[in-house]
């Protein structure tokens, strides 16, 4: 396990966080969200953008636990929700992996033109 995904694996938050972040997540636009919370141009990687966004979580969380009166907990769901998003995107698998196909048309024939249907009505078995 990466230290990323073991500092991922750690982040425990308060219920009501969680769900907040949990419920905005679907919403998250890397392009348009990102920039604006991290403060600066969207880094390329998920890893990089994960990294910054961690650090940012963590001073928040110190805020919140300490009870800061500069602490915004809009903000903090903020960066969960792009945490969450951003995790999801980095450990998601990339599209130009090959990937195979495990079910061709022939298994998919096979599967609903099966032999063993029954010749009751509407069963199409021996009916090519």
């Amino acid at each position: 396990m990466t230290d990323l995904a073991l500092e991922l694996s750690k982040l425990v938050r308060p219920r009501l966080l969680s769900q907040a972040a949990r419920a905005g997540e679907p919403m998250y636009e890397r392009t348009r969200h990102l920039p604006r919370i991290l403060g600066r141009s969207a880094p390329a990687s998920h890893e990089i953008a994960l990294g910054l966004l961690l650090e940012r979580e963590q001073e928040l969380e110190a805020q919140r636990k300490t009870g800061d009166a500069v602490y915004r907990a809009a903000r903090h769901v903020e960066l969960l929700i792009a945490i969450r998003a951003e995790a999801a995107m980095w450990q998601a698998p990339s599209a130009d992996q090959d990937q195979v196909n495990a079910s061709g048309i022939d298994a998919f024939l096979l599967a609903t033109y099966a032999a063993s249907a029954s010749a009751s009505a509407g069963s199409r078995a021996g009916c090519w």
